[in-house]
């Protein structure tokens, strides 16, 4: 037989040094790398060619582990339930569970040993994990409340955020506040929902909106809603002596998908206006009419596009405020228009459980917890751009701010901005 690798059978090459070939060779079985790979790791890593033979000797000399020779079965089935216990969404099988051990505890157990000791700990797991299998339909419970302003959600909206775009670095993020009895208390477009400075001016511009404090806050586990919480902590213990956090936390994060009065709300949304902003912004994209490599294109796009989309979202809270809710029969908060239960909660057997901020304390708090000013985190052009945008806006008759007209206004826009 031909010898391909050039090997006489007795130069090998360099043999590497044994600290450095035992940890290698540790390394190939943590990996699960088969023989024929394992033979060319060497040849490749070291110049280090032998035979199948050889590597089963220098495997037995270093006592690298094998499948062959598992360990104990109690030890198998304590590491096992291990995993296990770690994978709470329950996604991990026996072949995921293998890899971890290898890798994680250096342990190399054969699969089907890994897949008889899950099945006794876990023995739903085979079918949770069925690829066609439907996802079980979180129950739903019925919302109640004591009556206005005792708890407030919010949360950030970025269907239209640059991301979901894919525009370059152009996007329209959104952020909500809304009443656990229905009523939308404050909808705005911000250019950062990642920055916790702008969420604590978003919060502090409700709080001067409405002119009350709530007595809980609820939002998404996020970084952005540090300060947010810090603010709303504050309140709580200058507006609301008597409450402690124990009895009643001025803030609890949760879960997306269990924020639901806020989450709901952005279905809403979409149908109203919020999809046919998208589709709109993307037709003119694909057109051509916007240019993500070009500056004055982004800034005219970030100076009048938000402009758009907060008229939308005005007319939509107040479309969505005056109107009332479906009959549920299950449903226990009031089905009335929203503005009225907001306006008379004692007609619907709600209390008026806000209190109210005193003048001052919000510019205070700005102040005294936000580093940046709100004119900074707020700014979606440069000022100077803002300026001839407000000009130009003037010059050409400043048309209505509607997305269907968006983009022609865009043109008009643009045209004189580059004649300037």
């Amino acid at each position: 037989m031909v010898n391909k690798t050039g090997s006489n059978g007795i130069n090998n090459g360099k043999v590497p040094p044994d600290e450095k070939l035992e940890k290698t060779l540790h390394d190939f079985a943590r990996r699960q790398l088969s023989v024929e790979f394992r033979l060319k790791e060497l040849d490749r890593i070291y110049g280090y060619t032998i035979s199948k033979r050889t590597l089963t000797s220098l495997n037995k000399k270093f006592q690298v582990p094998s499948v062959r020779k598992p360990p104990p079965l109690p030890v198998v089935t304590a590491l096992v339930a291990e995993k296990i216990a770690e994978d709470t969404i329950g996604r991990h099988g026996p072949s995921t569970i293998q890899k971890q051990l290898a890798r994680e505890n250096g342990m190399l157990i054969p699969r089907d040993t890994i897949r008889a000791v899950a099945a006794t700990i876990d023995p739903e797991g085979p079918e949770r994990r069925f690829p066609g299998r439907k996802k079980p339909v979180k129950p739903r419970g019925q919302l109640k409340a004591t009556g206005i302003m005792e708890e407030v959600h919010c949360d950030g909206h970025e269907k239209l955020g640059a991301k979901a775009l894919m525009m370059g670095e152009v996007g329209i993020p959104i952020y909500g506040f809304r009443d656990h009895t229905g009523k939308i208390l404050h909808l705005a477009v911000i250019p950062n929902d990642r920055c916790p400075i702008t969420i604590g001016h978003v919060f502090l511009d409700f709080t001067d909106k409405t002119g009350e404090s709530a007595i809980q806050l609820t939002f998404d586990k996020g970084t952005e809603t540090g300060l947010m919480q810090a603010l709303q902590q504050a309140l709580r213990r200058l507006l609301w002596p008597e409450f402690s956090e124990l009895e009643r936390p001025s803030t609890v994060a949760l879960k997306s998908t269990d924020n639901i009065p806020i989450e709901s709300l952005w279905k809403y949304w979409l149908d109203y206006a919020g999809h046919n902003i998208k589709m709109t912004i993307l037709d003119g994209h694909e057109r051509g009419l916007f240019a993500s490599g070009n500056p004055t294109h982004v800034h005219l796009f970030q100076w009048l596009w938000p402009r758009i989309v907060q008229q939308h979202l005005d007319l939509f809270q107040d479309y969505f405020n005056t109107t009332p809710r479906r009959k549920q029969q299950a449903k226990n908060l009031p089905t009335a228009a929203p503005e009225m239960v907001w306006n008379y909660p004692e007609e619907y057997g709600l209390e008026r459980c806000g209190t109210e901020v005193p003048p001052g304390l919000v510019s205070e708090l700005r102040g005294q917890y936000l580093e940046r000013p709100r004119e900074d985190v707020m700014r979606w052009v440069p000022d100077d751009f803002d300026e001839i945008a407000t000009a130009v806006y003037k010059t050409i008759g400043e048309p209505p701010l509607h997305y269907s007209t968006g983009w022609s206004t865009y043109n008009s826009m643009l045209a004189v901005i580059q004649d300037l």
